[in-house]
This record gives structure tokens, C-alpha cells and sequence, in this order.
């Protein structure tokens, strides 16, 4: 008797440990999604479980695109524009210069070394005496070699006017000491050989005629 009790026990442990895991693979089954979709009513755990599996591959869903911000396509297009920009030589400002303004600057940069590089007016004082220098000169190798001058040193006073443009007239010569002849040859130089000075202005700096003298020194040995 003792031992039939054992026996029936030891069947009703298999029994519930078989029923609880039954349980536990339906379980399993329905929250691993492997059920069929169309699987209605209860399910016991009698029930043939392989019949109700869902045996389908799963398809993947396709990730969603977006449409790019209107703000990263703005970005693309301006840096696509000053790709082109870089090529096309267009500097950096976004002025481009044409061939007409580099010439034009060309142009102006040449025309004003030109000014750059001129030279300073010179002085009335300084024209007459380059003016007088080379008077000395000529006199010394064409008149002064005529016997009818003496040796000797001749101060010549030159009366000369500047006109308002500059043009010197030549308007009394003398010479101590005396020489009609050396005078004669002198004024026929000085004629030959014009001289123009800078004009004198008064305080409206305006310009205006003045007269003038200077002295010529000629030395025959």
C-alpha cells in the first residue's frame, strides 16, 4: 500500500513539471512573436503549439529618409559656389577685376612715376647762372680770341625784363671797362640764345612783369 502511494506521487510530479513546462514554452512563444497573427481563441496547453508558430521570415522595415534641412542644402549650395568661385579666379571679397580696371590702374601707375620722378622746379638764380656759364663759354672760344679786345677782365651789367610767362627780354648792356666791340659780339650772343625764367608773382600770386640786372664777368689773359 505504502509503495502504490509512492508510485502515484512520483506520476503526479512528472505530470505537473511536464504541465509547467508547457506553460512556460507557450509563454515563451507569446512573448517571442512566433505565434501566427490569425491564432484565435485560448490557448491549453494540450494544444499542438507547432501548428500556431509563425515559420514566416520577418521582413526588415526599411529606415525612414528624411528630406534634408533646408539649411544643409543652402550650406551644399554655397560651398559648391565658392568652389566655383576659387576656380574661376574670383577673389575672395566677391569683386572680380576685369581686364579694363587692371589696365586702367596699369595706366594710372604709370602715369603718375612720371610725376614722381620729376624733378624739382629750379630757381631763377640758378637758370641765369647756367644761362651766364655757358654765355662765358662761347665768348671765350669765339670772340674774345679778336685782337680788338685786350686782355684783360670786363664786368658786363645785363638790364633784362621777365614777362608774366616767363620770356626774359634783354634791354641794356654796358661793360667796364669800356668795349664797343665786346658789347656788340655780347649782345649778338645773347640774342641768339633766349632765356626763359620762372614768372615772378606778387601777393595775389599773380603774375607780373619785372626788370632785372645781372653782371657777366669775362677774363681774357
Amino acid at each position: 500500500m505504502k509503495s502504490l502511494f509512492l508510485v502515484i506521487l512520483l506520476f503526479a510530479c512528472f505530470a505537473v513539471h511536464a504541465q509547467e513546462k508547457d506553460k512556460q514554452s507557450l509563454k515563451n512563444l507569446l512573448f517571442s512573436g512566433k505565434l501566427k497573427k490569425d491564432s484565435t481563441g485560448v490557448i491549453r496547453s494540450t494544444d499542438d503549439l507547432s501548428a500556431k508558430i509563425d515559420t514566416s521570415t520577418k521582413k526588415e522595415t526599411a529606415p525612414v529618409v528624411t528630406n534634408q534641412p533646408a539649411a544643409n542644402v543652402q550650406q551644399d549650395k554655397n560651398a559648391a559656389v565658392s568652389k566655383e568661385t576659387t576656380a574661376t579666379g574670383v577673389v575672395a571679397t566677391g569683386i572680380a577685376t576685369t581686364g579694363t580696371d587692371a589696365a586702367m590702374t596699369k595706366t594710372d601707375s604709370a602715369a603718375a612715376a612720371p610725376l614722381a620722378a620729376t624733378a624739382p622746379a629750379k630757381s631763377n638764380t640758378k637758370l641765369w647762372k647756367e644761362y651766364s656759364d655757358s654765355l662765358v663759354r662761347m665768348l671765350s672760344d669765339e670772340v674774345l680770341k679778336s685782337k680788338q679786345i685786350k686782355k684783360n677782365t670786363y664786368y658786363l651789367m645785363v638790364d633784362y625784363e621777365i614777362a608774366p610767362d616767363g620770356q626774359v627780354t634783354f634791354t641794356n648792356l654796358t661793360s667796364t671797362p669800356e668795349s664797343a666791340f665786346l658789347v656788340a659780339q655780347v649782345r649778338q650772343v645773347m640774342d641768339s640764345t633766349p632765356l626763359r625764367l620762372n614768372p615772378v608773382t606778387d601777393s595775389g600770386n599773380q603774375a607780373k612783369k619785372v626788370k632785372r640786372k645781372q653782371q657777366v664777368v669775362i677774363t681774357k689773359e
